[in-house]
C-alpha cells in the first residue's frame, strides 16, 4: 500500500511498520466524525508517521542525526553572489579615493547602521574565482561588497544565518566587541605575541567546509545572528570602525576534506590567532571529527614554536597545483615576507600596510641579520607602493587615508612562476636588530600570521596587473633588483581630499607624556622633532596605524 511519509520511509525502511507501532495500521478505523473514510485514513497515517518520526529521533545516534542535517542543506563552500559554489574566490576591495562608494545601498544586513565616515567609503572590488579547474579572471564589480548578492556576503551568510555545527572567528582587532578572555590579556587591539590574523571558517559534521581570510579590523565580530554586536556593527560600511576607507583583500577557499580543515586549524594555532573557544559568539563546536574539535579548542593561546608551519591542501588550481598554506609563529623573529620568499624560493612583489617601522625592498643575495639558520636565504622582495586598475592609479601605502592600502598580497617575479600569495602580515619590522629598540622582535617580526600560496596563471596575471606601479627603495647588497612592472599610462585618479588631523584614538593623542604612552598597548610616542614627518599636530601618543609612512623608526613603539 502507499504511505504518506515517503521521506520517513527512506530513513526507516518502512513507514507502515512504524505507523503500526503507534496506531496499529495506516488502515486504522479510529472514529473521526464528519470525515470520509479516505480522509480518515490519510489523517491517521500522517499522525502515525509524525509520531514515528518523533520515535525515530529519540532512537537516533548523534552521527545519524548529523547526517540527516547535512543532507537537508547544501554543503558549506565558498559562494559567489548568485549562490554558485566554487573552489576559491579572491576579492580586492579597491581604495575609496580611486573607486568611491558602490552601486546600490549598504544593506547592513549582518548588523549596524550606514556610517557617515569622514572620508566617505568605497566598496567596489575586483573579483577572481575558480571552480572545476577553470579560473575566471579578475573583473571589476561595482556592487557593495559584503552587503548583498556578492561573494563575501553570500559566503558569510551561510555561517551567520544558519545553524552550522562548527565555526571559528578570529581577529586581532575586535575593538572589545566582543571582549576576549585570553592570556596575555588584550582588549581594543591585540599586539605581540598574538598573531596579526583575521578571518572566519565553518565546517560540517563530516569535517568539510570553507575558510575566509580577511584583512578588515573589527569584522566580522560574530559567527551567528544569535550573538549580535549591537552598536559596533557587523557589516562592511556599517561598522563604527572605518575599515573600508583603504584597500582590503578577502580570500575564500573550500575545505574539501576533513584533512584540509585539520591543516587550516593547525596553521591557525601556529599563528597564535586571537579568538576565544569559551565564547560561542566566536567559536562553536558541536559535531564532527573529534580531533578537529580538539584543535579548535586549543586556539586562543600563544604558540611557542619557532618553526614555520607548512601544509598542503587537497584543492588544486587550474594549473594542476595544490594550494599550500604557511604559518609564521610569533617566536620566529624574522621579516614575514622574506620568510615567504625563502620557503617558496620565489622573488616576490608585495603590497601590504607599509608604514613605520617599514621594511624596505631587498635584493636577491641579501640575508637579513634578523634571520633564522633553519631558513634558506630569501630571494628579492619588492615593495609595491602604487597599483592601478581600469586606467586609475592608487597608492599602496599604509596610512589612514582614502588613497592607501591594508591588503596583504603578492605575486612572484621569478620567470615562469605563476605564484600569488594572500597573507595576514605587513612588511613592518626590522632587517637588523640595531635599528629598533625591540631588536629583531620589532613589530610584525614578533607576531604570527598565515599565507595562502596559489599557483594559477590567470590569478597571477590579474594580481600582477593590479600591483603594476611604483616600488619602494632597496636596502642591503646583492644582485640588481627586478624592474617593477611598467604601468600602461593611466588616467590620473581623483585627488584625495585634504587629510584631516590624525585622530587621537585610544592612545590619547597630542600632549600625552612618554611614560603614560608606554602603558598603552599598540601606541607610539612621537617626539617633538618627529611631529612633521609623522603627520601629527604635536608631540604625544598615537595609534601606529595613523602615522605617516615617513615617520621613521625613531618613534617609541609600545608592544
Amino acid at each position: 500500500s502507499n504511505c504518506l511519509c515517503p521521506g520517513l520511509a527512506v530513513l526507516t525502511g518502512s513507514c507502515l511498520h512504524r505507523v503500526s507501532v503507534m496506531s496499529g495500521s495506516c488502515e486504522s478505523n479510529t472514529p473521526s466524525r464528519g470525515l470520509s473514510k479516505a480522509m480518515r485514513r490519510a489523517l491517521v497515517a500522517a499522525l502515525g508517521c509524525a509520531a514515528a518520526g518523533g520515535l525515530l529521533a529519540l532512537h537516533t545516534s548523534p552521527r545519524e542525526s548529523g547526517a540527516r542535517r547535512l543532507a537537508s542543506r547544501t554543503p558549506l563552500a565558498p559562494l559567489l553572489g548568485d549562490g554558485t559554489a566554487v573552489d576559491w574566490w579572491f576579492a580586492f576591495k579597491l581604495t575609496t579615493a580611486a573607486f568611491p562608494s558602490c552601486d546600490g545601498e549598504r544593506s547592513c544586513e549582518f548588523g549596524g547602521d550606514q556610517e557617515e565616515y569622514r572620508s566617505g567609503f568605497g566598496l567596489q572590488y575586483v573579483l577572481a574565482s575558480s571552480a572545476g579547474g577553470k579560473t575566471q579572471p579578475l573583473t571589476h564589480q561595482k556592487d557593495c561588497l559584503g552587503n548583498g548578492q556578492d561573494p563575501l556576503a553570500s559566503t558569510y551568510a551561510q555561517m551567520f544565518n544558519s545553524d552550522v555545527p562548527n565555526y571559528v572567528v578570529w581577529n586581532d582587532q575586535f575593538k572589545t566587541s566582543p571582549q576576549v578572555d585570553i592570556k596575555p590579556k588584550c582588549s581594543h587591539f591585540c599586539g605581540a605575541p598574538w598573531g596579526h590574523s583575521k578571518g572566519f571558517m565553518a565546517w560540517d559534521e563530516d569535517g568539510t567546509g570553507f575558510l575566509v581570510q580577511v584583512t578588515t579590523p573589527d569584522w566580522p565580530g560574530t559567527g551567528s545572528k544569535k550573538f549580535p554586536r549591537g552598536s559596533e556593527g557587523n557589516t562592511l560600511g556599517c561598522c563604527k570602525d572605518d575599515n573600508v576607507e583603504v584597500a582590503q583583500h578577502f580570500f575564500a577557499m573550500r575545505l574539501a576534506t576533513a584533512n584540509d580543515t585539520r591543516t587550516a586549524l593547525s596553521a591557525l594555532r601556529r599563528a597564535s590567532v586571537v579568538t576565544d573557544p569559551k565564547m560561542e559568539q566566536l567559536v562553536k563546536l558541536t559535531a564532527g571529527p573529534k580531533d578537529l574539535i580538539e584543535l579548535a579548542q586549543s586556539l586562543g593561546t600563544v604558540d611557542k614554536s619557532t618553526a614555520p608551519y607548512q601544509g598542503e591542501l587537497s584543492l588544486k588550481t587550474s594549473d594542476g597545483k595544490q594550494v599550500k598554506l604557511l604559518a609564521k609563529p610569533s617566536d620566529l623573529h624574522v621579516p614575514a615576507w622574506q620568510m615567504v620568499s625563502a620557503l617558496t624560493g620565489q622573488s616576490l612583489r608585495v603590497a601590504t600596510w607599509w608604514m613605520t617601522p617599514a621594511i624596505d625592498s631587498t635584493k636577491t643575495g641579501y640575508v637579513p641579520e634578523c634571520w633564522d639558520s633553519s631558513l634558506p636565504a630569501p630571494k628579492e622582495v619588492q615593495i609595491a607602493t602604487s597599483g592601478q586598475w581600469s586606467g586609475k592609479t592608487f597608492k599602496l601605502l599604509g596610512r589612514s587615508q582614502p588613497d592607501a592600502n591594508h591588503a596583504k598580497i603578492g605575486h612572484s617575479l621569478s620567470p615562469g612562476s605563476k605564484l600569488t600569495v594572500m597573507g595576514d602580515m605587513n612588511q613592518q619590522g626590522v632587517l637588523e636588530p640595531g635599528s629598533h629598540s625591540s631588536g629583531c622582535a620589532a613589530s610584525q617580526n614578533g607576531r604570527g600570521g598565515m599565507f595562502f600560496l596559489v599557483e594559477d596563471e590567470t590569478l597571477h596575471a590579474g594580481v600582477k596587473e593590479l600591483l603594476t606601479g611604483d616600488s619602494g627603495p632597496y636596502h642591503g647588497g646583492g644582485s640588481g633588483p627586478s624592474p617593477a612592472p611598467a604601468p600602461s599610462p593611466p588616467s590620473p585618479s581623483p585627488p584625495s581630499p585634504p587629510s584631516p588631523p590624525v585622530p587621537s584614538g585610544s592612545c590619547g593623542g597630542e600632549g600625552v607624556t612618554s611614560p603614560s604612552c608606554r602603558s598603552r598597548s599598540g601606541c607610539v610616542y612621537v617626539h617633538k622633532a618627529d611631529v612633521s614627518k609623522c603627520g601629527v599636530q604635536g608631540w604625544g601618543c598615537y595609534e601606529v596605524e595613523n602615522l605617516a609612512p615617513g615617520c621613521g623608526q625613531s618613534v617609541d613603539m609600545i608592544a
